[in-house]
């Protein structure tokens, strides 16, 4: 049963009163790469939305203030606490009127803006700083109203080391060297943006430009000079993306240019900028990785967000996935465009996958107002889950009217912020239909249906029976079920026939009066819903969906389902797929699913007949299967020789690495070991194996784990070897150490490893790791570092807790036994006659009294830790 996502009491979290109006942004900025600092006066132009407004407050964290002016005059008495700023006006404002607020200051942030260069544990790091404002996080580099609803023209003028470029949201107005070692760079953004929005990105960059052909916007690329040339490679389609959404979404984009930085250490895959997006370079795609991964989702995205999150921004974070949902959908978009549907399809399918996994630990509605930290919310349900209720939306009410409404609701809201119910209305107003039980039910509700889908035919009556019973917990939902649509496709005598029905109850049937029994039925043909669907067919009809789906994702249900059917009939079917299917998933989807039906020889023989199956991709969901046979001689030999001979494709090599570990062949931890020097794209090859060498439970594997999480290590590799060291040590002898060392990953530079320490000390379930965690959770300023160290802690927590009552238990148990063993020996006392006679008694003796039935209740009440 998943958590609660909010823990009780977690307040509501709503917008502050907003008495003026933010209409434009001045910051004129000093960086100073020496003391990690800046220094500068932001100048806010503001109008009043009341009468007699008198006071104004502004979001700003542990700054240094030097003074403040409104209108020009000084303010020589002001309130502030370190996080907001309430800046008294000289004389009331009456509504409409416009004033300036003008702050000079200096800060020198620990969130919000970065400053990185060499060190000991990055030597060949690169000197650069760069902002990072979402969620909250401009308010520590510039002061402000930080709430996606205030939106403003902005303006950035900074003064930085000569010779390092500075890149902003906007135009380029100037450029100018002042004296002999700085360089004034002056950028405007003419149409309104949110202050998470603001970015200022210095470094040493080499600059390359290109033209979208059909928008004429001019696009700019950004990297050390030493990856130009990758940078190149992973932008080549930014073009055509931009051209593509100008012409779904019928807005040209918004501004004269578009910039994309990759920087080091981001703490973000991407961030969308107003005109000038951030990436991380960890996503510069080599020469060698191109042949099997490309960043062209995360491209897509972001620039997705030029038009959904800035353009049209939602009106508070509660409501993000008007930001995040249209961005991951537009992913989905693009693949459409470029690729064709079944590409979309897959992709689209993989983030259904990775929504339903994490729902399995908490769900919270998509709307959802209980956080701590707006940045918690950013999560499947915020994007992946977004992304699916637009694609059902668009399956509901047709191709045709989805992207009319999508263009009205962009012209309508364009350079203003929005709510879901900007969206349902407009829809409305579109398409003539009434969608509020929708929205009700897949964005204001937690969860997703359940579905137990059979089959059944009726020979006499040529009627055939589809029993779709939801299973999903009625908390949220109506106790009817879910109501949606489902595609269906039904083979008849080699012939496709289309249908859609509307699901209404939880237990629903489907009467289907056919000409001949179907060869097929395919069930969310396409797979358009939020759902998780247990496929429960005939046999014969999997095997022939397998092979004839009219989508590739019907195929993949259909690997999927014969996954969970162990027979031979599943693994020839599956066997073939692999080897036939004209598209790259479904033969990989068909190695994953010979994996599930590990041990069996037959399904291990069919993996290792498709060593060399020659898309990329489906030889590495091959490799990743063979580690399903644990303790098998001929999977281990296998791996062990497509380690040793390599392969073109680095995520193959790296899936065979982890792989073999998973095999627990003793020869793992001569074998893996090798690879640890191996170069790869994300160090996804070291990564994998050392995740290999964790699932070994080879003690010899633990030497090697623990040299591997170093300061110097990769992100990858570092996060990767904190979790396996837990997965080996647990519960044996090494488990202390493993702790100790673990703990050291609570104060890593890079919140995400900061956050597998986190898991990983949860997974040991060591009590003692709890003061370590209380300490790092005192000063973790990353919000999502923050809630894992929160989850870990009460899960250690409660485990001790768990741990304490079955001592109590145990020991009440003990104080239970010798009671009773005393009292039966003095029932044997009493009961067996002496052998000396006793003196007389007027007394009879008084029998020996029963336990009394509270001692056993209590005892076994003491067995119950509460929860």
């Amino acid at each position: 049963m998943p958590s609660p996502f909010a823990p009780p009491g977690t307040p509501p979290r709503y917008l502050p009163d907003r008495p003026a109006a933010v209409e434009h942004i001045r910051l004129d900025v000093a960086l100073d790469f020496a003391t990690k600092s800046i220094r500068g006066t932001a100048t806010l132009t503001l109008r009043a939305r009341k009468d007699g407004f008198l006071a104004l407050n502004l979001n700003a964290v542990d700054m240094e203030l030097q003074s403040v002016l409104v209108g020009g005059t000084v303010v020589l008495v002001h309130d502030y606490d370190g996080h907001t700023l309430r800046i008294p006006l000289p004389e009331p404002v009456a509504r409409g009127d416009v004033f300036e607020v003008q702050v000079k200051y200096a800060a020198t942030p620990n969130k919000g803006l970065y400053f990185f260069g060499p060190d000991v544990t990055d030597p060949n790091r690169p000197t650069q700083c760069w902002t990072q404002g979402q969620d909250e996080d401009a308010r520590h580099f510039f002061p402000c109203v930080d709430a996606p609803v205030e939106k403003s023209t902005t303006e950035l003028i900074c003064l930085a080391p000569q010779g390092k470029m500075v890149l902003s949201n906007g135009d380029l107005l100037e450029r100018v060297d002042v004296g002999k070692n700085q360089t004034r760079w002056h950028y405007k953004l003419a149409s309104p943006q949110a202050s998470y929005l603001v970015t200022i990105v210095c470094g040493d960059f080499a600059e390359a430009t290109e033209q979208a052909p059909e928008s004429k916007v001019a696009l700019h690329y950004w990297a050390t000079p030493d990856r130009m040339q990758d940078a190149r490679r992973t932008l080549e389609k930014t073009p055509r993306m931009m051209d593509a959404f100008a012409r779904v979404i019928g807005i040209p984009y918004p501004h004269k240019r578009y910039s994309q930085v990759f920087v080091a250490d981001f703490i973000f895959g991407g961030m969308e900028n107003t005109s000038a997006t951030t990436l991380t370079d960890q996503s510069l795609v080599d020469a060698e990785a191109a042949l099997d991964t490309d960043m062209e989702y995360l491209v897509a995205h972001e620039l997705a967000h030029q038009w959904w999150g800035n353009l049209v921004t939602c009106r508070e974070w509660a409501e993000g996935w008007l930001n995040e949902g249209f961005a991951t959908y537009f992913e989905y978009v693009w693949s459409e465009q470029e690729h064709g549907r079944d590409e979309a399809d897959v992709h689209a399918l993989h983030q259904l996958d990775g929504y339903l996994s994490d729902s399995e630990t908490y769900q919270r509605p998509i709307v959802c107002r209980h956080y701590h930290a707006p940045i918690e919310i950013f999560d499947s349900h915020l994007y992946e889950k977004g992304g699916r209720v637009l694609h059902m939306l668009r399956h509901l009410v047709g191709d045709a009217a989805f992207f009319e409404a999508i263009r009205v609701y962009g012209n309508r809201f364009a350079g203003g912020s929005v709510e879901t119910r900007d969206l349902v209305r407009t829809f409305e107003s579109v398409t003539g239909r009434s969608l509020d039980r929708f929205f009700d039910q897949w964005v204001y509700q937690p969860g997703h249906a359940e579905l137990d889908v059979t089959w059944n035919w009726d020979d006499e009556r040529n009627v055939g029976q589809l029993r779709i019973t939801q299973t999903q917990a009625a908390d949220g939902n109506s106790e009817h079920g879910l109501e949606f649509v489902v595609p269906l496709v039904f083979e008849v005598q080699g012939e496709l026939m289309h249908e859609r029905v509307t699901v209404t109850q939880r237990k629903h049937v489907v009467e289907m009066k056919l000409a001949k029994k179907p060869t097929m039925v395919v069930f969310d043909s396409g797979a358009t819903l939020l759902v998780r669907v247990k496929l429960d067919l005939p046999l014969p009809m999997l095997c022939r969906q397998l092979v004839a789906g009219p989508r590739a994702v019907d195929r993949i249900a259909a690997a999927r389902a014969l996954g969970q059917k162990p027979e031979p009939t599943s693994v020839k079917a599956l066997a073939s797929s692999l080897a036939a299917d004209g598209f790259w998933a479904v033969r990989a989807e068909a190695a994953t699913q010979l994996g599930e039906l590990a041990p069996r020889p037959d399904a291990l023989t069919a993996l290792l007949a498709a060593r060399n199956v020659a898309h990329p991709k489906a030889r590495r969901a091959v490799a990743a299967s063979l580690g399903k046979f644990k303790h098998s001689k001929l999977a281990a030999d296998a791996l062990v020789a497509w380690i040793q001979k390599g392969d073109a494709s680095v995520f193959a090599v790296a899936n065979a690495a982890r792989s073999l570990g998973q095999t627990r062949d003793p020869r793992a931890a001569q074998v893996i070991p090798t690879l640890f020097g191996r170069k790869a794209f994300q160090d996804v090859v070291k990564a994998r194996a050392v995740e290999g060498l964790g699932a070994s439970t080879l003690h010899e594997a633990l030497e090697p784990l623990i040299a591997a999480y170093t300061p110097q290590a990769s992100v990858q590799t570092r996060r990767t070897a904190l979790r396996a060291l837990a997965q080996l040590a647990e519960g044996t002898p090494d488990q202390r150490r493993a702790r100790e060392h673990i703990e050291q990953g609570l104060s890593d530079r890079d919140f995400t490893v900061r956050t597998a320490a986190a898991m990983a000390l949860c997974t040991l379930n060591d009590a003692k790791a709890v003061p370590a965690l209380e300490a790092a959770s005192r000063g973790e300023l990353d919000g999502r570092a923050l809630r894992f160290m929160t989850i870990a802690l009460r899960q250690l927590r409660e485990g001790t807790r768990a741990t304490e009552a079955v001592t109590r238990l145990s020991s009440e148990v003990e104080k239970l036994r010798d009671q009773m063993q005393a009292l039966k020996e003095r029932v044997d006392r009493i009961e067996t006659p002496p052998t000396a006679p006793k003196p007389p008694s007027s007394v009879p003796p008084r029998p020996a009294r029963r336990p009394r039935p509270a001692a056993r209740r209590s005892a076994k009440s003491a067995g119950k830790p509460r929860r």
